[in-house]
């Protein structure tokens, strides 16, 4: 049994660090990746962040930027959390994930429209250039092209490697989707849709919310938002904004 002076240390310890949400707690929001998280400060993922923290009783504020400064500030400590984050070797140190993820993506490998023999990861093979975005995450199946002998270049985002694979500079660019918005969504807003099409699947993501370490408020914004991503699931408000954002 616990000695009661520890117990309570642990209960006035647990009643201070949720203090320091009292006056509510800002997390980042990546700006380009609908429909969860658009640069209006809307989307699947805000909404269900927000509904999180609310239903456990805290005031969330987004500060809505590009994924690559998310995901550094979270891991330097300059904001309590950030998302949609994936594993990524070496986050442990700095960042812990939400118990749930809160959306999943496919990885997606395209391929220039009348190309032949790339239906599978095999026929990815050595002298291959295969386009990604810099500083996003991938299941490992993607990174394991290397083994083949893969070049995987990293572009600023995937309209500009859907482009470059309609003018024959990839052999394939590798689109995180979902099942929320079309397929060829990017290759739509890329011009391109009538030149690449999807190829085949090469694995699933998870996507959470980082909460950091370093930040103050990191832990306890963590144990908020599980207790209130709980509540929300139980009571319909998940598959409620499921409906809401679903576009087939």
């Amino acid at each position: 049994m616990i000695p009661r002076a520890i117990a309570l240390a642990f209960v006035v310890l647990a009643a201070t660090c949720d203090a320091s949400l009292a006056a509510g707690v800002t997390i980042m929001a990546e700006d380009a990746a609908p429909p969860f998280s658009l640069a209006d400060g809307t989307g699947f993922a805000n909404d269900l962040v927000r509904a999180a923290f609310k239903a456990a009783g805290i005031d969330v504020k987004f500060d809505v930027v590009p994924y690559a400064r998310c995901k550094k500030d979270v891991e330097a400590g300059k904001v309590a959390g950030c998302f949609g984050m994936s594993w990524y070797k070496g986050m442990e140190t700095s960042v812990v994930f939400s118990d749930q993820p809160i959306f999943r993506v496919h990885a997606d490998v395209f391929v220039a429209r009348g190309t032949s023999g790339i239906s599978r990861a095999q026929d990815l093979m050595r002298g291959k250039i295969v386009g990604i975005v810099n500083e996003y995450e991938y299941p490992d199946t993607v990174y394991n092209l290397q083994q083949n002998g893969v070049t995987l270049q990293r572009g600023s985002d995937d309209i500009t490697n859907l482009k470059l694979l309609a003018r024959g500079r990839l052999n394939a660019a590798i689109v995180m989707t979902n099942d929320l918005v079309p397929q060829l969504q990017k290759a739509t807003q890329a011009g391109v849709e009538n030149q690449v099409g999807f190829a085949f699947r090469l694995g699933l993501e998870d996507s959470y919310i980082g909460f950091s370490r370093k930040h103050p408020q990191g832990q306890a914004a963590l144990r908020s938002f599980n207790e209130g991503y709980k509540r929300i699931l139980a009571d319909g408000t998940v598959e409620a904004l499921r409906r809401k954002w679903a576009v087939q």
